[in-house]
């Protein structure tokens, strides 16, 4: 039985035999502007003759993936957040979120929680005495841990990387009547390396000098005798130039040197360099807690009279925002590798105390008859609740590839960041604490050299 063609069929094949005899005389005549008014009539004639049952595609939404998370940590990974325009039905809308991946909206943290330490009036003895030390170094020389062992608290974030500690930190010891202010710094950054680190890292060590009364010069023993001591070159002759501050030399990681000789000669060398060293060598570990208590007592000696920074329980004045921020960063560059720990950056985005209900607690008492003979066991239940803090913090990279990265296989990873940075802030700042991790891409529009 003979195929008998529609009507619609035979009007566009008509439709597209006018066209091709369009275009060919258009070829012909490419400079004439009709021909260009006969290409425009049968381009319309064909978009009116396609079917109408074929719609364009919709731009879909950036969708969130789900890690699943078992832990307080929960974490997502936007993939891209340039989507194509939505109709304009569609703007202004949430991505819906899958359940229980991200908590419950939360405001971001005030004011009073990004503000340092503000003390008032601090109670101190008639015959206080204060003195403030800069420590300056290279980079992994161990100035944070030697700030935590001198304040017996978790003050500086510590991890074998270096430039773990990207501001200036101030932290405090007390004892009887003096108080030590310590400042801890940036690791001082070589010529050759400044173009790759921010101008934070690179100035905070240089400017903190004018606020101390001493410096303590931390020397690598172990750099010294197995590395490059290039920085440290960099640094005793920058100070030569530029500062005459007084300074105790202190030498760390000796539980790490071999060649005793050279480290001799190195110190000696380097004693050398700074004519304003008033105490020193010092050989200690930080790390290993050997002689710690030897530069402390030392330091005690150096106080004079002076009203204390800070009150004599507190070891810092960070502001809680700081201190979660360091704490959960402590914990990536812990936990990653490559250069990723260096480009992951925060942001908070809900910070709460919430009161959460407890599971009620049943009370028993004794009581007696109306008689006054016979006991009678009473008992009611009592209902709970107790503080806890509520932190919604976005950590964001410029790339898919990163955010994989940061997240671990099934989310592994950064439930494990989590899981430690949320334990590390409840000790800090004395309350139970529900950290929730999200991963967000944003790609960096800065030009890259």
């Amino acid at each position: 039985m003979a195929h008998i063609p529609s009507a619609g069929t035979v009007a566009m094949n008509g439709i597209r035999r006018a066209a091709q005899c369009q275009l060919g005389q258009a070829r012909l005549l490419h400079t004439s502007p009709m021909p260009r008014a006969l290409l425009g009539k049968m381009r319309q004639a064909l978009a009116d003759a396609r079917p109408a049952t074929r719609t364009a595609k919709t731009p879909q939404p950036t969708n969130i993936s789900d890690t699943k998370p078992t832990t307080s940590a929960a974490a997502a990974v936007v993939a891209d957040r340039q989507p194509a325009r939505a109709p304009s039905s569609q703007r202004n809308t949430r991505q819906k979120v899958p359940e229980g991946l991200i908590v419950e909206d939360h405001q971001p943290a005030g004011p009073e929680v990004w503000m340092p330490k503000v003390f008032g009036t601090i109670e101190q003895p008639t015959d206080a005495e204060v003195a403030k030390f800069v420590i300056i170094g290279a980079a992994n020389s161990g100035k944070s841990t030697l700030v935590n062992r001198l304040t017996g608290a978790q003050v500086s974030v510590v991890s074998e990387r270096p430039q773990t500690t990207r501001m200036r930190i101030m932290a405090a010891a007390t004892v009887g009547s003096k108080q030590l202010v310590f400042l801890d710094t940036p690791g001082i950054v070589s010529r050759n390396a400044l173009r790759r680190v921010s101008r934070t890292v690179v100035t905070s060590p240089w400017l903190t000098l004018a606020e101390a009364d001493f410096a303590i010069l931390m020397l690598d023993a172990y750099k010294l005798t197995q590395k490059s001591d290039a920085v440290e070159r960099y640094l005793f002759a920058q100070l030569a130039k530029n500062s005459s501050i007084p300074a105790i030399l202190v030498v760390n990681k000796i539980d790490l040197v071999v060649d005793q000789e050279k480290l001799a000669e190195k110190i000696k060398e380097y004693m050398a360099k700074y004519p304003h060293i008033v105490d020193g060598p010092l050989f200690l570990s930080a790390l290993g807690n050997t002689n710690v208590d030897e530069l402390k007592t030392l330091m005690l000696t150096k106080t004079k009279p002076g009203n204390w920074a800070v009150p004599a329980d507190v070891s810092n004045d960070m502001s809680d925002m700081l201190r979660v921020e360091e704490l959960i960063r402590v914990q990536w560059f812990t936990q990653l590798t490559g250069y990723l720990p260096y480009v992951v950056r925060q942001r908070n985005v809900g910070w709460e105390e919430a009161s959460v209900p407890l599971p009620p607690m049943t009370v028993y008492t004794d009581a007696t008859g109306e008689d006054g003979s016979t006991a009678v066991l009473q008992s009611h239940v009592q209902t709970r609740s107790a503080k806890e803090l509520i932190i919604k913090q976005e950590l964001i990279v410029t790339s898919a590839g990163e955010a994989k990265i940061l997240l671990g296989k099934s989310g592994a990873k950064i439930k494990d960041i989590g899981r430690d940075a949320a334990n590390n802030i409840a000790k800090a700042l004395g309350i139970p604490t529900r950290l929730h991790l999200q991963v967000l891409v944003e790609p960096d529009s800065r030009s890259r050299k």
